[in-house]
């Protein structure tokens, strides 16, 4: 119903300032907490700061966990038992043998002439590579198989681990224990302390003819130092990894060379020599004598003359020496003035074998030493 001036009653009562349905634009307020109309409470919706922190922090937690489990990896394996093995096996294989030594706590002694970086220098067949074949740990002691390539061929070798501690209170510490090293045997026929030349490094044999040298895996040239007078083959010994495989000794006999001939002969002749120089009738040491010594008369100008020497041969070495054997006999004859109650006069005897026989047992600066295997003349029963 309209009014007098036309107007609408319900408009004039505000129906006017109602806004159209498809002009209505907002949210509907959720219902206080507790109330009992029904409304739900409208959602709370987060900052964009708080947003960012919340996924920083769970990328904080995953990063910690993965570096966690990254690290105690990385440590795991930085304190695996065959770290040691592969530290040591490393410089020996770069020629760093003073390294490789420490990492292993072999102790260098004097007579370890092999155990330098010139000697290993000068071997071949050295370890090039290797492979660690498996790892087995049994308290505090750790056992590591590897394979070493050594001259072409796959060397196999076991080392021992000890556990001396803990880093950190978690990762084992392990030490390797020195590996039994393989020696360089060798065996010199000849004179005691004879000289020989491994790798190029000096070494002199014990009384029975021997030298033991302590090696790393590799094989080693040895030649024979006998200077002037003697000479020997040389040979090559092969240390196989560690302390497994014998090594096959290097047998050689020594023999004289031309000048060590003649510096024998010599010695030889200086021995007739001096028995011939002798103003006995019974040369101690020598191999002729002259008997029958009448006690009545007084016997002066006593007198040995060497009418020819013995030609000898100087043989290979024996326990006692080189061997000379007599191959011709040398003569000799004795002469005296005789005096006594019957009368003056001259007695003599022969000529007598001169044997030669015995051994030449050593050389000096000098020359040659000889012994006579006769013993004292009186015993010859062929003067």
């Amino acid at each position: 119903m309209n009014d007098q001036h036309g107007h609408d009653p319900d408009e004039q009562r505000g129906w006017g300032a109602v806004p159209t349905v498809a002009s209505i634009r907002g949210t509907v307020d959720a219902p206080a907490a507790g109330a009992a109309t029904g409304q739900r409470r409208p959602r709370r919706r987060l900052r964009r700061g708080q947003v960012v922190a919340l996924v920083a922090s769970g990328a904080v937690v995953v990063l910690l966990l993965v570096a966690g489990g990254v690290g105690y990896s990385v440590g795991s394996t930085s304190h695996s038992a065959d770290r040691p093995v592969r530290a040591f096996l490393d410089d020996l294989t770069a020629g760093r043998v003073a390294d490789a030594l420490d990492d292993a706590g072999i102790d260098r002694e004097r007579s370890d002439v092999l155990l330098g970086a010139t000697a290993y220098e000068q071997a071949t067949d050295k370890v090039t590579g290797y492979r660690i074949a498996a790892t087995r740990t049994e308290g505090d002691t750790a056992t590591v198989r590897a394979y070493l390539r050594q001259g072409g061929q796959d060397v196999a070798a076991t080392f021992t681990l000890a556990r001396t501690g803990t880093d950190w209170g978690v990762f084992p510490v392990w030490e390797l224990q020195a590996p039994e090293l393989g020696t360089v045997d060798v065996g010199v026929r000849g004179p005691a302390g004879a000289r020989v030349q491994v790798a190029g490094r000096a070494a002199r044999t014990a009384e029975d003819g021997t030298v033991r040298l302590r090696a790393l895996p590799g094989t080693y040239d040895v030649t024979f130092d006998g200077g002037r007078w003697t000479t020997a083959k040389g040979g090559s010994a092969t240390v196989s990894g560690f302390g497994q495989v014998p090594t096959r000794p290097v047998q050689t006999t020594v023999t004289l060379t031309e000048a060590g001939q003649r510096a024998a002969e010599r010695a030889v002749d200086a021995w007739v020599d001096r028995c011939i120089a002798s103003t006995d009738a019974a040369p101690t040491g020598c191999s002729f004598y002259a008997y029958g010594q009448d006690p009545a008369f007084t016997y002066t100008n006593q007198k040995w003359t060497l009418e020819s020497r013995p030609t000898v041969s100087v043989g290979d070495w024996t326990s006692n020496g080189w061997l000379v054997s007599t191959t011709t006999a040398g003569r000799a004859t004795y002469t005296a003035d005789i005096s006594g109650a019957a009368g003056t006069g001259t007695a003599s005897a022969g000529p007598l074998d001169v044997n030669a026989s015995g051994y030449v047992t050593g050389f000096s600066d000098d020359g040659a030493t000889f012994r006579s295997a006769v013993g004292n003349g009186s015993s010859d029963t062929g003067s």
